[in-house]
């Protein structure tokens, strides 16, 4: 599992983060490229964990939680800087609304990521919930790489209309979208591991697989209040 999201993260940024700066086509701003850089050094850094708990190796897992407990906490840091910059975007765009109510799906996902990841430090001690926590805080930020291929293949056909990264502003919410499905399509892999291992999904799944699927129902209605984008707006005023 931890292979199959390094492989969505890698392979969803690949057209359009790491092959156009292969090209010299930088991203628009340095938080962009930190972000994505961080976020792919936690997908190789849950990969790595995974193998040396596989292998035996629990006490060199443990010993590098402190590293894994910093690296999340950064990655949390600029996904909420990136999304500041998104509203900016759209703002200087001419569409501060179309950024006040899309940043709902980043926010979300950065935020349940957070959660997942300290209730997983909370379990260290419960191995059981500990791993599966991890791993679904892993899957739940697999939105935005997953959302890249239907964007550059589907929407702009192979060609963006920027060198690197999505132009602003950002397109309407539309309920739960196709990359919210690839999402639920990658947890139920271990759902139905452990139905078929332990006669039963373990909770961590139901109750963090759940609130996942929740929120994807409610994204839409959310987005397009008054009291979300008051929330947003503050968010938004945080950058001065």
């Amino acid at each position: 599992m931890a292979l199959l999201c390094a492989a969505a993260a890698f392979g969803g940024f690949l057209p359009t983060f790491w092959l156009p700066m292969t090209y010299g086509h930088h991203v628009a701003s340095p938080v962009y490229a930190i972000h994505g850089y961080l976020f792919s050094l936690w997908t190789v850094f849950f990969v790595w964990q995974s193998w040396l708990v596989a292998s035996g190796q629990v006490a060199s897992h443990r010993a590098a939680g402190l590293f894994g407990i910093a690296l999340a906490s950064v990655v949390t840091v600029f996904g909420l800087l990136v999304q500041i910059k998104e509203i900016q975007l759209a703002g200087a765009a001419g569409d501060l609304n179309a950024g006040l109510s899309f940043s709902i799906l980043p926010l979300w996902h950065i935020t349940f990521f957070a959660g997942l990841v300290t209730l997983a430090i909370i379990n260290i001690r419960r191995p059981e919930w500990h791993r599966r926590l991890m791993l679904v805080a892993s899957i739940v930020i697999l939105n935005a790489p997953l959302a890249r291929p239907f964007v550059y293949f589907l929407a702009f056909h192979g060609h963006m209309p920027v060198a690197a990264g999505l132009p602003s502003p950002p397109a309407p919410i539309d309920g739960i979208e196709p990359e919210d499905w690839a999402v639920n399509f990658i947890l139920l892999i271990p759902i139905i591991h452990d139905w078929l291992k332990r006669g039963r999904p373990h909770p961590a799944y139901l109750l963090s697989g759940g609130a996942i699927v929740l929120m994807e129902m409610l994204q839409l209605p959310i987005s397009r209040s008054a009291g979300w984008h008051a929330i947003a707006s503050w968010f938004y005023s945080l950058a001065g």
